[in-house]
């Protein structure tokens, strides 16, 4: 354990004290204790002895709130999101990658966030589940194997995750431009369609860039290489 991280091999990474809770848990299988905390799984951790788990939680309960007391306040971080949202400018996308990679996220599910990977793009967009439904603000974040959705609640002070999509298991539908909007539709094999409606057309443009997949070109006539023809038969 470090002053700011502890680090467990089984989980192969670091994971930041500062919000981070210990808990011990009544088990008739073993001594152990749970770890939770923003962006993460909560995680078991099983010690050789009821003193041995005793000495972590103390230890883990003193650090955290060390690492508490050396963050900067909650609220003043957080009411950045009023400035950033929507991200309609190049540098509100930058802050807001930084803000979104470093805050609690309410409702995350899955690999931490630090472990998917870099932002590739980011973008405000309105999101609907079907063409009938009411679109809802989204925040649309690509990383390298997934597409996540976070939202806002309405005082824009903190952000709740609203699912995630691999890659590889969705295609995206391009549209006309129609009534001055942008948007298109991501699909998938188990997934109900989505519509999403981009604020500019150049987040459009990027988001067709990045998630368009090339279609596989099936051709009746198969092309072979011209035959080879040994060196003394060649013309000279």
């Amino acid at each position: 354990m470090f002053p700011n991280d502890a680090a467990f091999s089984d989980l192969q990474g670091l994971l930041p004290l500062s919000g981070m809770s210990a808990v011990c848990e009544q088990s008739n299988t073993g001594y152990t204790f749970e770890v939770s905390g923003p962006m993460i799984e909560p995680r078991q951790v099983s010690c050789l002895s009821s003193s041995e788990r005793t000495l972590w939680i103390s230890a883990l309960r003193e650090h955290i709130q060390e690492a508490n007391a050396h963050c900067p306040p909650v609220t003043p971080a957080i009411s950045i999101l009023s400035y950033l949202i929507p991200c309609d400018q190049l540098w509100k996308k930058r802050e807001l990658i930084r803000y979104l990679t470093s805050c609690p996220i309410l409702k995350w599910e899955g690999k931490a966030i630090h472990h998917m990977g870099h932002v590739i793009f980011l973008s405000t967009v309105q999101a609907a589940h079907t063409i009938d439904a009411d679109f809802e603000d989204r925040i649309m974040v690509l990383f390298p194997e997934d597409l996540v959705f976070l939202s806002v609640d309405s005082h824009k002070t903190l952000v709740i995750h609203q699912g995630t999509l691999p890659l590889n298991a969705i295609h995206i539908e391009e549209s006309l431009m129609w009534n001055g909007r942008y948007e298109f539709q991501i699909t998938g094999d188990l997934m109900e369609p989505m519509l999403i409606l981009c604020i500019s057309p150049e987040d459009y443009t990027k988001w067709i860039f990045h998630l368009q997949k090339p279609r596989p070109i099936h051709c009746g006539v198969t092309l072979h290489p011209p035959p080879f023809v040994p060196t003394k038969y060649r013309r000279r």
